[in-house]
């Protein structure tokens, strides 16, 4: 049968920098190496000698037949002394793993569609996703294959294309994007629960449209006014413990500069100050993200394709929105922090953010259920209190 493979623009684009990584893949975490590339490593001419010391075989399954050995730098033992892959180098593409040919590209599959993405824990990604003109322009290309496939339920597809909608919508401000998904994943969630029809999706996206060009919904979102000033401060410093926790070797380094940030924001008894990070982002993080007026609503059109939202692990439509709420939280406070502490805001460092806490997150198990299970702890669990999180 005919389908159909989505590329974005940010895809394609996509180059690997090599040596001239900020923080490169080829540093600090398993590179699995499949049963195909193995033996073929370890016979080709070039890398005989070097591969019995670079490899070390676990069989644990034809695509983890092995794992690169690291250095006590962290490197993978086939770098070389410019840090660039001596596999590439000497043998070609076609040897690597199929880990090291494909990161950070990655896809997901819906309706038989394959949609092609990149991981933010890449900070060449991550600039090709904030920052390069033009990441969001997609190519569909004709595909065969006789694969079968699960059909997306018709409120999963009119949540997701509502969502992206909203965020892109020029009449409405982040924060009011937001809320009006917030409230629309209500709908949705009863929806999913067969109380409602899927027309009420429809419905309720019009009146949240409607609302917002009579200035309503403006007026709705900043008549929230709860003080979660310790929730927010317990949230976030139980997450960043979290993640401070059993790191992955790659990036921590990087992560050490925000950790640093982050303690000096901190009183002499260790407790985090929610005040001095509000100061921050006031003082110095939005002037500097004046500049670049369009960075969360890059972040959250990919967030929504990439994730395949609200359809995000096991969660209820309404669990998947708070979820992304306390990324965008998490974000915000790691931004604040390094503001507090340079008192200047640069293009390195907003992707020094967001992608170190894309690597951090993406190797914790279960985060996803961690994440909910504090909000409820919280008190996190009425769209008003959620909101405060962009605060």
């Amino acid at each position: 049968m005919e389908k159909s493979l989505i590329r974005p623009s940010f895809v394609a684009q996509f180059s690997c920098i090599g040596s001239e990584c900020e923080d490169s893949c080829c540093y600090g975490w398993d590179i699995h190496i499949d049963k195909q590339s193995y033996k073929k490593t370890m016979a080709h001419p070039a890398l005989k000698d070097l591969a019995p010391l670079a490899l070390k075989k676990l069989k644990k399954s034809n695509g983890i037949w092995a794992k690169a050995v690291l250095n006590k730098e962290g490197a993978c033992g086939f770098l070389d002394d410019n840090k660039l892959c001596q596999v590439h180098a000497k043998a070609g593409e076609s040897l690597l793993s199929h880990t090291c040919k494909t990161y950070p590209r990655m896809s997901h599959m819906k309706e038989g569609d394959r949609y092609e993405s990149l991981s933010l824990s890449c900070p060449e990604a991550a600039r090709g996703i904030l920052f390069k003109p033009n990441p969001f322009h997609f190519e569909r290309q004709a595909v065969q294959h006789h694969n079968s496939f699960k059909s997306t339920p018709l409120w999963a597809k009119k949540a997701h294309d509502c969502a992206i909608q909203l965020v892109l919508s020029p009449k409405l401000e982040i924060s009011h994007s937001l809320a009006a998904i917030g409230i629309l994943m209500k709908t949705v969630e009863s929806v999913q629960a067969q109380q409602q029809s899927t027309d009420r999706i429809d419905v309720m996206f019009q009146q949240l449209m409607t609302l917002a060009d009579s200035g309503e919904l403006k007026q709705h979102v900043e008549g929230f006014n709860q003080n979660t000033e310790q929730q927010k401060q317990h949230a976030f410093s139980s997450i960043h413990l979290w993640l401070n926790t059993n790191k992955p070797m790659r990036g921590r380094a990087r992560f050490e500069q925000i950790n640093d940030a982050i303690k000096a924001v901190q009183d002499e008894q260790g407790d985090f100050s929610m005040s001095v990070l509000n100061d921050a982002w006031q003082q110095y993080a939005v002037p500097a993200l004046a500049l670049h007026p369009d960075l969360f609503n890059r972040y959250l059109f990919y967030y929504f394709y990439h994730m395949n939202f609200p359809v995000v692990d096991k969660l209820t439509p309404t669990q998947a929105f708070r979820l992304m709420m306390v990324d965008y939280f998490m974000l915000r406070c790691y931004l604040a922090a390094i503001a507090a502490e340079k008192k200047v805001l640069t293009e390195h460092d907003i992707i020094m953010c967001f992608q170190v806490y894309h690597t951090s997150r993406q190797h914790k198990n279960n985060y996803s259920k961690y994440v909910i299970d504090l909000l409820d702890k919280c008190k996190f669990d009425q769209l008003p209190a959620i909101l405060t999180l962009m605060n």
